[in-house]
């Protein structure tokens, strides 16, 4: 009996399964698919991602995903899903229900007329075939008896199975502005940036000030405290700070009345812009969890590494261990290396 949490090895983006263990059965509960290669990589891909492995781990059992979530649209989030989906045998037979504020929703919302450029698509294998080509997503989970859920948002509390979601973004204004063409992402190769490993914390703390992340799909990003078995968990996905202290706020923490949560996962692979020091006052906990590899974009930026090392006692968890070695310095290797850590498996609560 119990709750675990697994944060997989998603590359640049999120993939997390929560286990819900009780006398009655299992519930299996999964926070969006990494990139594609978390779940099959190579050419052609044929290797198991960390995605594939645990569907297999599932399957083994005669489980399935209870509740699936995605955050937003961003590749890193959505691209590994859209891969099981599309696999035979995985994600089509295994999923029961799903959270996914898709075009069709936002636009029914805000009673507007339907944005096509911004179906989600399964595309098809074939070099001839365009991604445009390939069939709607939507398509896909009407087809297969897929539960939806109506949009999600900011101010709802949601029971689904043995958890409780208190939902903390997006508000109505940053779902307004995706009432327009979808920007494509860019390329990782076109959004890599320099580092800030080279500064040392004290640098940091000395010249600290923080600007919001201005993205458009991280501010429709769905972000939520799950609750179950007296224990609370707090999931950002690449959610807005802003959005997120203005939720809590309204909700009643404060620097004097925090919410107590048992463990934290970063907002946005844990960026600069994402994780303030004003949002850090209304939470305590005793984990962070950061998920990337460090392999693009720049994060985690070691700014918002130094924030939560400022603002709590907290221990940062890694899912790569090779992101510590990147963000210490030499001299800071004896004085923080305890509370930069590798998550090694799955974390039981």
């Amino acid at each position: 009996m119990g709750i675990s949490v697994r944060i997989l090895q998603a590359n640049h983006g999120d993939c997390i399964l929560v286990t819900h263990e009780a006398p009655d059965g299992v519930f299996n509960l999964l926070i969006d698919g990494g990139n594609a290669a978390t779940f099959k990589y190579g050419s052609p891909p044929r290797n198991k991602g960390s995605l594939c492995i645990i569907l297999d781990e599932l399957k083994a059992k005669g489980q399935h995903i209870d509740l699936a979530i995605l955050t937003h649209i961003d590749d890193d989030h959505i691209g590994g899903l859209l891969k099981a989906f599309k696999a035979p045998d995985y994600l089509s037979n295994m999923v029961k229900s799903i959270w996914f504020n898709s075009s069709r929703l936002i636009t029914y919302h805000f009673n507007a007329p339907e944005i096509p450029e911004n179906n989600v698509h399964l595309s098809s294998d074939s070099p001839e075939t365009s991604v445009r080509q390939g069939r709607l997503f939507e398509a896909l989970l009407d087809e297969i008896g897929c539960d939806r859920a109506p949009l999600v948002m900011a101010g709802q509390t949601i029971q689904n199975g043995p958890f409780t979601f208190t939902i903390l973004s997006p508000d109505e204004e940053k779902l307004q502005k995706l009432l327009c063409v979808w920007p494509e992402e860019k390329s990782p190769a076109e959004t890599s940036l320099a580092t800030d490993y080279g500064l040392s914390f004290e640098e940091i703390w000395a010249k600290d000030s923080f600007e919001t992340d201005t993205s458009i799909a991280n501010g429709s990003s769905i972000a939520f405290i799950l609750r179950a078995n007296e224990k609370a968990m707090l999931f950002l996905g690449d959610a807005h700070d802003g959005v997120v202290v203005s939720t809590l706020r309204s909700l009643g923490y404060s620097a004097e009345s925090k919410l107590s949560v048992d463990l934290v996962k970063v907002s946005h692979h844990g960026s600069e812009y994402n994780t303030s020091r004003e949002f850090l006052e209304l939470v305590e906990s005793d984990r962070f969890i950061i998920s990337s590899s460090g392999s693009i974009h720049g994060l985690p930026n070691k700014r918002a590494i130094a924030r939560i090392l400022a603002e709590s006692e907290a221990t940062i968890f890694f899912n790569y261990k090779k992101v510590i070695g990147q963000i210490l310095l030499d001299h800071e290797q004896d004085v923080y290396s305890k509370r930069l850590v590798e998550l090694a498996g799955e974390i039981g609560l």
